[in-house]
């Protein structure tokens, strides 16, 4: 692609890129005090919250709250047995005492470590905000605390931003979203009884982690059409601030490292003042544009001739529904924007820890009646999923969930190929036929 300096100064004239870096930019003290940056710093706000003897004045909700989550989240329903959960809802939490960076005698030291005497449980929490875990990690981790607690229940979480599956089998899910609704369910019921520097704290500490959590549509789309029209200004400029690094090697950036041997030391500088001011902004064009995700999904959408209004190419995760299923989720309850694009079954993928593509297909929280009979059939059909996902009260039951290894993340028709071979395999074929024959048998199709 042509690259001038020129069109340096046509984004930075852009509405669109004045209105993303507005919103990047609101003011924040817990980003003044970076505290979004480093995950030590989301351990300590965790810790102040789990303590509930901390000059919070909230109690034990938070810790609460958490053990009530980590009990009901689906990804840990393996786990429960055994437990005596039910003693969270009644037990004074109040003896608790809570430890950072708890010393593992030689093998690191664990995030956060809360000893609750009146249940006789240890708390171990490995937090991952931006970070990957190590090799053996966890396994250390557990060990160490049970050979020191050997007389306690010890309960192993694995904290991360987007909620990734742990390497270890022991260690229960919880993801910051779960911490978000928490946070925010609090501060919706008891916001008369919260002292106002604490519910201002709070609130900064939310829209620090919806930030990071909650990339809506228009954000995102903003993003991708900036990259689009002004890749080669976003290339230079990022390429500049990543001198020396392994962001440098990505295959967007090899044309703009050359062009930047060719500049001067002042134009460098200038690169250099440019993303100073407006870092955030450039990082998440760049991360969206340049999302293999994404791009490897819109190529597998069009080869795939999936209509427009039947998927959406979400940098996270890009998702779809089987054109052969529309006729009759027609005619299921439609959801609306609240549940992906709109109807009772979705279909996605994600990138997974360790660099997998994994394949979703899950059932929507439609009416319970309509929910549960859709249920019957698609088990009698031998489709398996979690019996929990029968309940009343759940929302989500996933029927199929398949995973393949991607060998280049760096190759959008590697990970296009992926994509296919996971829809094209024979297991999502037969459960493809298997929902089409449970759909017909519940919903007729719309006349057209």
């Amino acid at each position: 692609m042509p690259y001038s300096l020129d069109t340096i100064l046509q984004l930075e004239n852009s509405t669109d890129f004045n209105r993303l870096h507005q919103q990047f930019h609101q003011f924040n003290p817990l980003k003044v005090l970076r505290v979004d940056q480093y995950e030590i710093r989301h351990s300590n706000v965790l810790a102040w919250l789990f303590d509930p003897n901390e000059n919070h004045r909230l109690g034990s909700f938070f810790l609460r709250k958490v053990l009530m989550n980590l009990v009901t989240k689906a990804d840990n329903e393996d786990k429960i047995n055994g437990f005596d959960y039910l003693s969270f809802l009644h037990t004074s939490l109040s003896d608790v005492v809570v430890h950072r960076e708890w010393s593992t005698n030689g093998h690191g030291s664990i995030d956060l470590l809360i000893e609750i005497p009146s249940l006789k449980t240890i708390l171990l929490i490995e937090n991952k905000f931006h970070s990957a875990e190590s090799e053996g990690q966890l396994d250390r981790y557990l060990t160490s605390v049970t050979t020191r607690y050997s007389e306690w229940k010890v309960l192993p979480v694995f904290l991360t931003l987007s909620g990734e599956p742990p390497s270890h089998d022991a260690y229960w899910m919880l993801a910051y979203e779960d911490v978000l609704q928490i946070i925010l369910q609090e501060l919706d019921l008891n916001k008369e009884t919260i002292a106002d520097s604490i519910y201002d704290f709070l609130n900064y500490y939310v829209a620090l982690l919806e930030e990071q959590l909650v990339e809506d549509e228009n954000t995102m789309q903003m993003a991708m059409r900036l990259y689009q029209n002004y890749a080669s200004a976003i290339h230079l400029i990022y390429a500049n601030a990543y001198q020396n690094t392994n962001r440098q090697k990505q295959i967007e950036l090899r044309e703009a490292v050359a062009v930047l041997q060719e500049l001067s030391s002042t134009e460098r500088e200038h690169l250099t003042k440019f993303y100073a001011k407006k870092s955030k902004t450039i990082d998440y064009i760049f991360k969206m544009g340049s999302n293999i995700l994404y791009q490897s999904f819109l190529s597998f959408a069009e080869k795939q001739k999936l209509p427009n209004h039947l998927y959406r190419p979400h940098a996270k995760v890009p998702n779809f529904i089987s054109p052969q299923w529309e006729p009759y989720l027609e005619n299921m309850e439609k959801l609306g924007s609240s549940y992906w694009i709109g109807y009772g079954m979705i279909i996605w993928f994600s990138r997974e820890w360790n660099q997998d593509l994994k394949f979703h297909v899950e059932v929507g929280p439609i009416n319970y009646t309509d929910r549960l009979k859709l249920l019957e059939v698609l088990r009698d059909q031998g489709i398996s999923f979690r019996p929990s996902g029968m309940l009343e009260g759940k929302k989500y039951t996933k029927i199929y969930v398949a995973t393949t290894p991607v060998s280049d993340w760096t190759d959008t028709a590697c990970v296009e190929r992926a994509m296919a071979s996971l829809v094209t395999s024979s297991g999502y074929k037969e459960l493809e036929t298997k929902v089409l024959n449970v759909l017909s048998s519940l919903y007729t199709t719309v006349t057209p």
